[in-house]
């Protein structure tokens, strides 16, 4: 038993029941050994919450195989890698929750952070703002991938559609008095109405704004 098995075993475990349902006697038996057995390799749940963290990096990177960072195409390479690990977080949307507000990386998330970093030096970004505008990036997806993991309201945990409980709620809006809340009824439509990806694509499109700001000033 390694600690690359735990990891593996605590994120399977985190898929299946999420963070509630992780503990150090469920991991043991996920791998088929006692429990005093882990304490070789971890001291607690927060050990292997590092572990599992880490990887869920697995199989992520920036850019496709072969595809070259060129200085002209910044704005598609960081749109290309930010629209990847979304697909990537999305794939492991009931475990996802572990990354929120953790930084301990291991080696598997090493090497997507230096292909990160790496590939934001090449398009021009001088050292400070490769830093701040990998972790800006990273934390926007996260935490919006976050939002897409979870039930939208209590009407898609008695069984309605993602859809179905947009409506709902566009209707909760729209049924408001107008007196009282006229903006919420007037934007009844344009607050429910954007799918995920359209909404993806517009906070990403103000991100690559901002981030092509403080490449020119401060692209060394």
């Amino acid at each position: 038993m390694t600690r690359e098995d735990l990891a593996d075993a605590a994120l399977r475990l985190l898929e299946r029941e999420g963070p509630k349902g992780l503990t150090m006697r469920k991991v043991a038996a996920e791998v088929g050994v006692q429990a005093a057995s882990l304490y070789w390799h971890v001291q607690n749940k927060e050990e292997l919450l590092d572990l599992a963290a880490d990887a869920l990096w697995e199989g992520y990177s920036p850019l496709p195989p072969g595809l070259v960072a060129a200085p002209d195409e910044w704005r598609g390479c960081l749109a290309t890698a930010a629209r990847r690990l979304r697909a990537h977080l999305l794939a492991h949307t009931a475990a996802v929750r572990v990354l929120a507000g953790r930084f301990a990386p291991g080696a598997r998330a090493l090497g997507p952070l230096e292909e990160t970093f790496g590939m934001l030096r090449r398009l021009g970004f001088g050292p400070a703002e490769t830093a701040l505008g990998a972790y800006t990036v990273v934390i926007w997806v996260q935490g919006f991938v976050l939002h897409e993991a979870v039930p939208m309201s209590a009407a898609e945990e008695r069984g309605a559609t993602p859809a179905e409980a947009v409506e709902e709620a566009r209707e909760r809006l729209a049924a408001l008095p107008a007196e009282r809340y006229p903006h919420l009824v007037a934007l009844a439509g344009e607050l429910t109405g954007p799918d995920m990806d359209s909404r993806f694509e517009f906070g990403l499109g103000l991100l690559l704004d901002g981030l092509g700001v403080l490449r020119e000033a401060g692209a060394v």
